[in-house]
């Protein structure tokens, strides 16, 4: 089966690098056409009809965002292009959908087209592109909803629900507000890079917490939270914990 897509970036560099890699990578995908800006890219996906968009970010006249808004509703899967200083980074990587890191590296283009046709063989709708216009609008902020992975499926959870997250074997046990922990099947680190953004501090190599819900801290370490839990710090976090941490909540209060 023939894939079409079509390339949005006003980097001619990109385009071209972008093309060339998936011609030799990616048989199976057609790269129907190319645009520089949101209203060329608006045309064209009209008129292609592509089933994949490789879409960048940060364009001049307008964003990649500004471009999915003209859409009442997308039929297409959307695989973001961006850079590592873009202000949307963050809600990219909370709001579970594909982007790729420019310069693109082949292994992560050619990942990331897999899943994309994964999920159009699977007609999986595009509900992951409303989640991250929300987050997009919410960056850094505890409203924001993060796309939790639960066995083979994503659970939203809004992030001032998450107190804190164990490392549990090579999972990560999320104890929320209001209801039993989620198990998750992705390990600590992922939500260390994640929700380092949102409040949260990695108090030890097994405990990460969000800092609005610290109740106290002991001299002997711990940490007690709003669920009543006990958290410790490692010794060698203390110093930057007090802080990091503390001063600034001292400070707020």
């Amino acid at each position: 089966m023939i894939y079409n897509a079509i390339i949005v970036d006003d980097e001619p560099k990109i385009r071209k690098v972008m093309q060339i890699k998936l011609n030799q990578y990616c048989k199976d995908i057609h790269i129907s056409g190319m645009a520089t800006n949101v209203t060329e890219a608006f045309s064209l996906i009209q008129k292609d009809k592509p089933q994949i968009v490789f879409l960048d970010i940060s364009m001049p006249g307008g964003s990649g965002f500004d471009l999915l808004d003209k859409f009442e509703t997308l039929d297409f899967e959307v695989v973001f292009v961006t850079g590592f200083n873009d202000y949307a980074l963050d809600a990219l990587k909370i709001s579970a959908v594909d982007y790729l890191l420019k310069p693109v590296i082949t292994e992560d283009l050619i990942r990331a087209v897999e899943k994309a046709k994964d999920r159009i063989n699977n007609k999986e709708k595009a509900q992951m592109y409303n989640l991250l216009k929300h987050n997009i609008n919410n960056i850094g902020n505890q409203d924001t909803k993060f796309a939790v992975a639960v066995g083979g499926q994503y659970e939203l959870i809004r992030v001032g629900d998450i107190i804190r997250c164990e490392g549990w074997q090579k999972y990560t046990r999320l104890h929320l507000k209001d209801r039993k922990p989620l198990i998750s099947s992705h390990n600590l680190g992922n939500f260390k890079e994640m929700l380092e953004s949102y409040g949260f501090y990695s108090t030890h190599k097994s405990h990460i917490i969000n800092t609005k819900e610290i109740i106290s801290y002991s001299k002997e370490g711990l940490v007690v939270m709003s669920d009543n839990s006990h958290v410790p710090v490692a010794r060698r976090k203390k110093e930057d914990f007090m802080e990091e941490v503390l001063k600034h909540i001292l400070m707020k209060n």
